[in-house]
């Protein structure tokens, strides 16, 4: 737990107790709900912007308590997951369709060779992505990208290439038969090998 994770719940229970306290002072009759002239009335006033107008003082110890308790959840809410946008090309013509796999960097944690534990913590990072980009046909391409993460979340790929890989086809045509026969070699026509006994 983060200390602003603490500070927002310390705020919430100063809230929940405010708003106890505040009933528990109303049985105990020390406050009183009765409305009292307009010259006691309690005014609360936020930069000309907001402003509250009461004649019942003890009302406040609740509106307190649960303006508390409302601002501490508020800033205990997760927050929104931005996203992170990538742009780049691929140079040449791909006949296939072509697949992006985005991956963060390797997170290794340390594992006890003798007892077989695994124990450790993992701090996620998000600066540095790895894309690996196939297509079939295509020998997987794996770049590194380093992501901005201030303001608009934007990884800039650059122009990709990617390599053929050599087909079958390419390379029966390369092969090419060469016509004519092999001479024999004068010592193996004497020679037994290969005859019946």
């Amino acid at each position: 737990m983060t200390a602003f994770e603490i500070v927002a719940l310390v705020g919430a229970f100063a809230g929940f107790c405010m708003v106890l306290g505040g009933i528990w002072l109303l049985a105990k009759g020390v406050i009183t709900l009765a409305a009292t002239p307009k010259t006691d009335a309690i005014t609360i006033e936020w930069r000309k912007q907001f402003r509250i107008n009461s004649q019942v003082p003890g009302i406040a110890f609740f509106l307190i308590g649960l303006m508390f308790i409302s601002v501490s959840l508020e800033f205990l809410k997760p927050p929104d997951v931005a996203p992170i946008e990538f742009e780049g090309q691929i140079k040449g013509n791909i006949d296939e369709q072509v697949s992006i796999l985005v991956r963060p960097a390797n997170w290794e944690l340390p594992g006890d060779s003798t007892t077989g534990q695994i124990s450790g913590k993992v701090y996620p990072d998000f600066s540095v992505l790895v894309l690996v980009i196939n297509a079939p046909g295509y020998e997987p391409f794996t770049k590194p990208v380093k992501v901005n993460l201030e303001g608009q979340r934007i990884a800039k790929l650059g122009t990709v290439e990617l390599r053929r890989k050599v087909k079958e086809s390419d390379l029966q045509k390369q092969i090419v038969p060469i016509p004519f026969d092999a001479p024999i070699p004068s010592s193996a026509k004497d020679s037994k090998f290969g005859a019946p006994l």
